[in-house]
């Protein structure tokens, strides 16, 4: 009996390339969708990034000028906006203590203000300010202090003042704090002021000329002791607030410096910044006419400042694809009129 054969059918070759140039077509067609909404996704992200990057630094810059020159004291000549093409720095008075500030066995010190010291000697080469106590000396008789340098006894044997120093050091982490050195204007000698930043407050020193003990307080500089300053023309040293905005060129970042903190140790703000400018309108003050400037020193016409302009362009933080939003913004530092 013949034996039957099932006949076996397959693709033919003509079929297979037809079959898979069509499914190269789809997965092509797949794959464009795919990298469009990638790339959509990742320029939103990008521009996400971006836009919180500056924005949020912007923010941060303006409310902070906004503040300058709060509470400042007038007297000691200082502007309370610095700025030039690379920084701005803001400065205010230090607030008084508050409750968290004061230490729980004597809250009575919150609303206490830290007062200016005078200096009552200096020690060059340890970069010393005495701020109270008779100047140091080798006789055998106890040395007078000064009106401005007497030292004020707590019970605990503190100075009254000195201790405000010690709490607000110890408020900041004993971190490093600005001070200003003030030499006053008289009919013999200019006005001087230089910025210096103080590491910290020493422990009493004692000294016993017989029955008598005297007693002294030095802070420590960080850097060398500016010139033109002594016990004898009426210098004084006075701790103050300051925030210092810094543009890194090298590594495209703007950075925050608070305090004596150092350019190193300032915190970055803002990532991928390709510009930052400040430029303020000043007004007219007699010969002076309007005029808007790109810089202003540490002593500069605070009192003139009608309207601060601030630019910030910068990039996102790494995420996504390169972009960059530039904000501008104006304020007007509500603190100028006190100044005026």
């Amino acid at each position: 009996m013949p034996t039957e054969r099932v006949a076996q059918q397959g693709f033919t070759l003509i079929e297979l390339l037809v079959s898979m140039g069509l499914l190269g077509i789809l997965l092509l067609v797949v794959f464009s969708i795919f990298m469009s909404s990638n790339n959509l996704i990742e320029t939103d992200t990008s521009r996400v990034n971006a836009t919180q990057n500056t924005q949020s630094a912007m923010d941060l810059l303006a409310s902070d000028v906004r503040q300058a020159g709060e509470n400042l004291d007038l007297s000691l000549g200082v502007s309370g906006l610095e700025f030039n093409a690379s920084s701005l720095t803001i400065r205010r008075s230090i607030p008084p203590l508050t409750a968290l500030q004061a230490p729980s066995t004597e809250p009575t010190l919150a609303g206490q203000t830290v007062k200016t010291m005078s200096v009552c000697s200096l020690n060059t080469s340890t970069k010393q300010i005495q701020i109270v106590g008779p100047p140091p000396s080798t006789s055998s008789t106890a040395p007078t202090a000064t009106t401005t340098c007497t030292y004020s006894t707590r019970p605990d044997g503190e100075d009254a003042n000195v201790k405000i120093w010690r709490v607000y050091f110890a408020a900041e982490d004993n971190r490093p704090q600005v001070g200003l050195l003030v030499r006053p204007k008289t009919s013999a000698q200019t006005a001087l002021i230089e910025r210096v930043a103080v590491v910290r407050v020493e422990a009493t020193q004692t000294q016993n000329y017989g029955s008598t003990t005297v007693r002294r307080v030095f802070v420590t500089l960080r850097d060398p002791i500016p010139a033109g300053f002594s016990a004898t023309n009426g210098s004084t040293l006075t701790l103050i607030d300051e925030r210092r905005y810094l543009r890194d060129s090298t590594a495209n970042e703007l950075r925050l410096a608070l305090g004596g903190q150092t350019d190193t140790e300032a915190a970055v703000v803002a990532f991928n910044v390709t510009d930052f400018t400040t430029t303020a309108l000043l007004g007219a003050a007699g010969t002076s006419p309007e005029e808007t400037v790109s810089s202003l020193g540490l002593t500069g016409p605070w009192s003139r400042v009608k309207k601060v302009n601030l630019s910030l362009t910068a990039g996102n933080s790494g995420t996504g694809r390169s972009r960059s939003r530039t904000f501008t913004t104006s304020i007007f530092p509500r603190n100028v009129e006190s100044a005026q």
